[in-house]
């Protein structure tokens, strides 16, 4: 049986705020607050599960609780913007682009919806200065923010796909026993970081439209007793000035799913809720499209929508099984 996966790295603000200007960046995070429920509603319409990878700053309360919690070990990048803590006074003043509680306890309202983690503070493993101890005390609290919300973490996304196998086998003390992992390709191995400079972000870009390569997963993947779910796809937000471009890559989408649906494979599709918050209307229609075309693959050929922690080991079985 094949699967449709979805994992959406949900960080508002934690997790441009390094890279981003607040005047030109603020509006994608602040219209999460009307995209994430849009986006409910689309996955209870065509009855789809997802997984949201979230940030755990992004489920306190408030600024004063977010100050109460701390890690054991603060972050000790080697460049200090790359530390959510940095950007305290901003977090402070702008409240709606940082904590979102009531968006978190809708997902957790919503049937067939998974609240994982994409660590506590859009911890980046993968930059100089980062260190195990400093990553096992960010998730620490990441657990505990989630059990204030009565809810447990079972997935991770790691922040900008920074996957280092080294801090991996922290996690089943944690109770996270799966993660997604880079597609086995050139282009995504490495996570964010494009191969080759501006010619791999190039090839990234058209891989959306023309296939560059299959999309297709053919298993879950066992590694030191975790489960490796690697992503397919990265759903772009949608772009005025590629509008023309967009029946190709909807055909692109289309024909990857098909073709993982007729495989028995898995088709992992992810993207940030910021992704659509401008041009709501537009994203939200090819996201409607997809599941649309997912509808038709569970009708025709049997395709299976599943949350990462559907594929989480019990007694050396997964939870969900491929032939």
């Amino acid at each position: 049986m094949s699967a449709f996966v979805i994992s959406l790295d949900f960080e508002l603000f934690w997790g441009v705020a390094d890279t981003a200007e607040l005047k030109a960046y603020g509006p994608n995070v602040e219209g999460e607050w009307e995209a994430v429920p849009a986006m409910l509603a689309l996955f209870r319409r065509y009855q789809v599960r997802a997984t949201w990878a979230t940030v755990g700053m992004a489920m306190c309360r408030d600024y004063r609780q977010w100050e109460s919690l701390r890690p054991a070990v603060m972050p000790a990048y080697r460049n200090p913007r790359l530390s959510a803590y940095h950007h305290a006074d901003m977090a402070r003043a702008h409240p709606k682009l940082f904590f979102a509680r009531p968006l978190v306890e809708q997902v957790l309202e919503t049937p067939g919806q998974e609240l994982a983690s994409h660590t506590y503070s859009h911890y980046l493993c993968g930059e100089e200065g980062a260190s195990r101890e400093q990553f096992c005390a960010d998730m620490a609290c990441a657990v505990h923010i989630a059990a204030d919300l009565g809810a447990g973490l079972h997935s991770l996304v790691l922040p900008r796909n920074q996957v280092r196998a080294s801090y991996l086998n922290a996690l089943p003390a944690l109770g996270i026993r799966v993660f997604r992992g880079n597609a086995d390709h050139w282009l995504y191995r490495n996570g964010h970081a494009a191969p080759g400079g501006l010619a791999g972000r190039v090839a990234r870009l058209a891989d959306a439209w023309l296939p560059m390569r299959s999309a297709t997963v053919r298993s879950a993947k066992l590694e030191n007793g975790l489960v490796d779910v690697p992503a397919s796809l990265f759903l772009r937000p949608w772009s005025r000035r590629l509008a023309r471009l967009e029946p190709l890559r909807m055909h692109r989408l289309r024909t990857a799913m098909t073709e993982v649906a007729r495989r028995d494979g898995i088709f992992h599709l992810w993207w940030h809720p910021h992704n659509f918050g401008i041009n709501r209307e537009e994203n939200l229609q090819v996201l409607e499209n997809v599941l649309q075309h997912y509808a038709m693959l569970r009708d025709g050929i049997g395709m299976q929508s599943v949350t990462m922690r559907d594929f989480e080991q019990s007694q050396d079985k997964p939870a969900f099984q491929h032939p």
